[in-house]
């Protein structure tokens, strides 16, 4: 298990907020020939996790290589391009890149299509109808057409999914595509019966692999299917296609796999319900308390006990009980206290960092069960009573923000989620990220050679985490559990989880790859644009405390001048691109010296 704690170095205690700027800032249209293809969930998918796959699906797909140009997928099944001009700005019109060329006629149940750039020279694309296409796009700067090298309905007939991940890679001279596929299915009348999540529809992610046989003869190569019973927020494939990471509120799971087995679930639920805990622990703001339930013959003379900054060692009667690396580290000042009474064994460990909450004992250990402290909860309610009580806290609790400004959209999920890293050799989790009460903001792509980061909400901040292979950053075999997985903490934008939870209409959520703004999307006409904090030339002082001012971040507001809906969005360096039913809009947010 591992935690995200973010660098100081990122963050900015002080941030005083973002001065509204009413500079102009250009913006070059163009009319399209033909709508965007936009299809709506119908009547039979009204759930949220539906609601999540059509509301949020972005139509504008950027070259991750080439950001000058943008694509997009038409009413008439047509993939069409639209380049910018990176001298003057402007669009050099629409060009025809590649065609659907086998059509199932749009019905109930259709999803929208997608589109994925696997890598310099290859694409995935679904129609939304069934088929996926795997298309042979070759250099995309020179290249006036693209060419379809496979078609299949990978999860049945006219079975709709939506593209959200691929890769590709080379080994013993022959290709592999993996592409990660999304569809949402109703679950079984029984499942739902024994199961303790009672949602009638399930996440399914379908993991498949294409091989070319080294003379470009592509075929299905190997399926895998995982599945969560609500919905994900991120899933993507590992640089060398060796785990899938997803993120998700409820566990996820192997389900299907071409080339190995699955074992039963329920088989494995059962054996671990059936499994006896070796120990309890119980953990508050300061220490750690571990309970054994040793034979009432043993003596406190047969007990030995080991604790170390970063580990922990019990021995009865020169026999292991606990052995391991403890998840955080324990105080060396204070030593561990310990009594033995009828066979039970009380050990009580102080922690190094005071009110850092540990999410296991011991790494790796899953035999322990941890007890929650009724007066820790008690502790909890208390502190966070001025955010939901009637009456305002009279306690001297310092926030960057008042506690006023609080309002029912910035509360997160009762539930824990996770970032899980998913090995298909072992069918096992063999990492797991807890997000604990983070709000989820948005994903992004920094560079094309990495997953995709991710924006997490710390307080009112919103911070960027990327994700790195376990071991070295390039390998020759693949990663195990004893590697750590890496998330670095890349960069921050200050005071946007507070910003994003009051945009009621928000519906895009983007930054560039530099990280120099961010941007928040509404359904319609409105765009927020926050810039990071730049340099003040001049002397700036703040007038209410009389500090100097060093740097200061700045907000704009554009507003596109159609009513229509904002159907897709993308943010580079230099330009936000803004997709519109029938117009596509580039804003020059950077402007280059």
């Amino acid at each position: 298990m591992i935690e995200l704690r973010p660098s100081r170095d990122l963050l900015d205690p002080e941030f005083a907020g973002y001065k509204l700027s009413i500079d102009p800032v250009p913006c070059y249209e163009y009319s399209l020939e033909d709508d965007v293809d936009h299809i709506l969930p119908s009547d039979d998918q009204y759930s949220l996790l539906h609601a999540k796959v059509f509301g949020l699906h972005n139509h504008l797909y950027a070259d991750v290589l080439s950001e000058d140009n943008l694509y997009y997928v038409d009413e008439r099944w047509r993939l069409r391009r639209v380049r910018q001009n990176n001298l003057t700005g402007r669009f050099e019109g629409l060009h025809t890149m590649w065609e659907m060329t086998k059509h199932h006629p749009r019905k109930p149940g259709h999803y929208n299509p997608s589109l994925s750039f696997t890598s310099a020279d290859f694409a995935v694309v679904s129609d939304g109808a069934g088929s996926l296409y795997i298309v042979y796009t070759g250099n995309r700067e020179e290249a006036d057409s693209f060419q379809t090298v496979h078609v299949e309905e990978p999860c049945g007939e006219e079975k709709a999914f939506k593209v959200i991940h691929s890769r590709c890679i080379s080994e013993g001279g022959h290709k592999f595509i993996h592409c990660l596929l999304l569809h949402i299915e109703t679950r079984p009348e029984e499942e739902v019966k024994e199961s303790k999540e009672k949602g009638v529809f399930t996440t399914l992610l379908e993991w498949l692999i294409f091989n070319d046989g080294g003379i470009g003869k592509w075929s299905l190569h190997a399926s895998r299917q995982v599945s969560t019973v609500k919905g994900i927020e991120y899933a993507a494939i590992e640089t060398y296609c060796t785990a899938l990471y997803v993120a998700s509120e409820n566990p996820v799971v192997f389900t299907k796999d071409s080339e190995k087995p699955v074992e039963d679930r329920k088989i494995l639920e059962q054996e671990n319900m059936q499994k006896p805990k070796r120990y309890m622990w119980l953990q508050n703001q300061e220490d750690i308390t571990v309970w054994l339930q040793l034979a009432e013959s043993v003596v406190k003379q047969d007990i030995h006990v080991k604790a170390c900054a970063d580990c922990l060692t019990i021995t009865c009667r020169g026999q292991n009980l606990l052995e391991g690396d403890t998840c955080h580290r324990l105080s060396t000042e204070l030593p561990a206290v310990w009594t033995l009474e009828k066979g039970k064994l009380e050990l009580t460990l102080n922690k190094e960092e005071t009110g850092l909450m540990w999410s296991c004992l011991l790494k790796g250990c899953d035999e322990g069960e941890q007890i929650t402290d009724p007066a820790l909860v008690a502790e909890i309610h208390e502190r966070l009573a001025h955010l939901c009580s009637e009456t305002e806290s009279s306690g001297g609790c310092v926030t960057t923000f008042n506690s006023e400004q609080l309002e029912e959209c910035d509360e997160v999920s009762s539930s824990a989620s996770f970032l899980h890293r998913l090995c298909p050799q072992t069918h096992s989790t063999t990492h797991k990220v807890t997000l604990g009460g983070l709000q989820w903001l948005f994903s992004c792509q920094l560079k094309p050679e990495r997953v995709p980061a991710m924006c997490l909400r710390h307080d009112v901040d919103g911070c960027v985490w990327q994700p790195y292979e376990p071991g070295d950053s390039i390998r020759e075999k693949p990663a195990t559990s004893d590697d750590k997985w890496p998330l670095k903490h890349v960069g921050t934008f200050f005071a946007l989880g507070y910003i994003q939870a009051g945009k009621s209409q928000r519906k895009f959520s983007v930054c560039s790859p530099d990280l120099s703004y961010v941007a928040i999307c509404e359904a319609t006409r409105h765009i927020y644009i926050y810039r990071q904090p730049c340099p003040v030339n001049g002397e700036l002082r703040n007038r209410r405390t009389g500090r100097h001012v060093k740097q200061v971040a700045v907000q704009q507001l554009l507003n596109l001048d159609s009513q229509e809906e904002i159907l897709g969005v993308h943010a580079s360096i230099e330009f936000l691109y803004v997709l519109t039913p029938s117009t596509m809009y580039a804003f020059h947010i950077n402007v280059k010296d």
